[in-house]
């Protein structure tokens, strides 16, 4: 049995038990009570029983008043029956008595038992004797004849007979109450185990499920049939519990993928603006771990004004809101942010939902579009203005001077060189990017020194009519999977823009190498270096560090976005480390 007198099994083992004890204790004091009345009465008659008979022997004695004799008579009675004798007369004087002289008697009329006798009725009475020097019971009756009291007999006998007898029951009844006690305390204790034992199986299942573990073991406890209704009824709310679980384990699961594959940020927060939920994408774009800001403040958590603005106006407007917002980092981004109140089950406001879009490349993009128009547009009108220009001069007299007329022209047809060759570089552009879409290239298997020794040759005339000097360190044994005009062209636009940036009698690098799984090409000039904030750029269509001097190396700026491009089909990475007066590194990393 369980130490905790709180438990179910101890309440109803320990109640019991007190009802028992206290039942027997009262059942056992009034029976005792009713014993001894039993006893006293069964005493009584029995002692009436003997004075009578002792009135019949001794009562035609009394006429004659012969104490000595009546004496006698008692002392012999009393031996045979064991009980106390006493004769009296009418008026109370002792006439003779088993256990003690008359003559050394007093008058006993005062008795109780007596003086009924006296009266004509049978007295009876329990008191202390000092004759005998104990508690006694009397009983006395008078000896009547022709209607005349002719004295009194009393009988008498010691109290503690009554009390042995009683005694005895009690020994007797207190065993029975034992072991009533004990046997019913057994069985109560058997009964409420047996009682306890399904309940406190339904328990066990009861804090597994408060844990979440439902499992599939349904609870089948025997015992009484409420026990076993019970039972059914937790088993089938268990089973609709399972069911439900499920259902919201498998939408939070839903929730949990469908948030973690969503490319917008997804950031909860309640009405205190304390971080509740939050996507991976928003971890990326806010810089920031879930685990950390959960529970935090947006602000604190995030560190970002106008983003906590944007949840105060959302909390505080029942419509949807939508705004730009700028994230700084590296690099900066720009958010398209959509916020909309939260609502708990009664309608009231709980929280806010804000959703943001990193637009932060379809700005650059839409930048870029902008630049390349322009860019083109200037690219195309500076020659073409130049043509019509020289063109109308032409027409306007200039042709007839014969040296002028060929000076102009010479200028006109070097510009519509230059107009050509941005042509060419777009449409190559064009079909390097159309090859990507389509998966139209063909790869094959070379050597990349062969392509390294390809393009040096290619570019010895202009190297070597500047000055340049070309150094070559490339392991022949390097092969990867390419378009090998494509990737000559790739090569040769690093190359050709290292010589045009390059000062006179410098010196041009490439060189070849393969680290772990990957092919690293590098091209270094010492020339003037790019400048660190138009190093992101570098890459754009049209885009170029010095316009002046672009014009009269003849780069319209297609170059490096062309062979950006080129390595993109390759499946690998091109970038570019470079500073002012310290030349520039080209690298290019293609995956074995």
């Amino acid at each position: 049995m369980s130490s905790d007198k709180s438990t179910l099994l101890w309440r109803f083992y320990s109640s019991h038990m007190v009802v028992l004890v206290l039942g027997l204790l009262f059942l056992g004091y009034f029976a005792l009570i009713e014993l001894r009345k039993l006893q006293s009465y069964t005493i009584s008659e029995s002692l009436k029983k003997q004075a009578q008979m002792v009135a019949e022997i001794i009562g035609p004695k009394l006429s004659e008043r012969n104490i000595q004799e009546i004496d006698a008579l008692c002392d012999r009675l009393t031996a045979e029956t064991r009980y106390r004798i006493t004769v009296m007369a009418p008026d109370g004087v002792v006439l003779g008595d088993s256990e003690s002289s008359p003559s050394r008697m007093e008058d006993h009329a005062t008795r109780p038992e007596v003086k009924a006798a006296m009266a004509g009725s049978i007295g009876a009475s329990t008191r202390y004797s000092f004759t005998v020097n104990t508690d006694m019971v009397y009983v006395a009756i008078p000896v009547i004849r022709d209607g005349k009291l002719q004295g009194i007999i009393r009988v008498s006998t010691p109290s503690e007979r009554l009390s042995q007898i009683i005694k005895g029951f009690y020994v007797k009844l207190g065993a029975m109450i034992l072991f009533l006690i004990v046997a019913v305390g057994i069985i109560s204790l058997l009964l409420a185990n047996r009682i306890n034992k399904p309940i406190a199986e339904i328990r066990d299942a009861a804090e597994r499920f408060a844990k979440g573990d439902f499992g599939q073991v349904t609870l089948q406890p025997g015992g009484a049939r409420e026990i076993a209704e019970l039972a059914a009824s937790i088993n089938d709310m268990v089973g609709q519990l399972r069911e439900r679980l499920d259902i919201m384990t498998r939408q939070k699961n839903e929730l949990e993928s469908l948030l973690a594959e969503m490319v917008e940020a997804v950031v909860v927060v309640d009405q205190k603006k304390r971080i509740v939920r939050m996507n991976q994408a928003a971890e990326n774009i806010l810089q920031t771990v879930f685990e950390n800001a959960e529970g935090r403040n947006l602000l604190q958590a995030v560190r970002n004004t106008g983003l906590n603005q944007f949840v105060t106006r959302t909390l505080s407007s029942a419509a949807p809101i939508e705004e730009e917002l700028t994230v700084i980092g590296n690099p900066d981004r720009i958010l398209q942010a959509h916020g909309a109140q939260i609502s708990d089950p009664q309608g009231k406001p709980a929280g806010a939902l804000i959703v943001m879009n990193d637009i932060s490349r379809l700005k650059a993009i839409d930048q870029i579009r902008k630049d390349f128009v322009a860019n083109v547009s200037h690219e195309l009108k500076t020659p073409v203005t130049s043509i019509k220009g020289f063109l109308e001069t032409l027409k306007d007299g200039a042709i007839n001077d014969r040296a002028t007329a060929e000076r102009f022209l010479d200028i006109a047809i070097k510009h519509t060189d230059r107009l050509t060759n941005i042509i060419e570089d777009l449409l190559k552009l064009s079909r390097v990017e159309q090859d990507a879409d389509l998966g139209a290239m063909k790869l094959e298997s070379a050597s990349v020194c062969d392509v390294v020794q390809s393009v040096v040759r290619f570019l010895d005339t202009p190297t070597t009519d500047k000055g340049v000097k070309m150094v070559v360190d490339c392991d022949e044994s390097i092969t990867i999977m390419m378009n090998r005009p494509l990737f000559e062209q790739a090569l040769s636009n690093l190359v050709d823009n290292a010589i045009k940036y390059s000062s006179r009698d410098s010196e041009v690098s490439i060189s070849a190498k393969q680290v772990d799984q990957e092919v690293i090409i590098q091209v270094q000039d010492k020339g003037t270096g790019i400048p660190s904030d138009q190093l992101p750029r570098i890459f754009e269509r049209f885009f170029r560090v010095d316009r002046g001097r672009d014009r009269r190396t003849g780069g319209a700026g297609l170059g490096l976005s062309i062979a950006r491009h080129i390595v993109n089909l390759h499946s690998g990475k091109i970038d570019v480390t470079s500073g002012v007066g310290q030349g520039s590194v080209f690298t290019i990393r293609i995956p074995v």
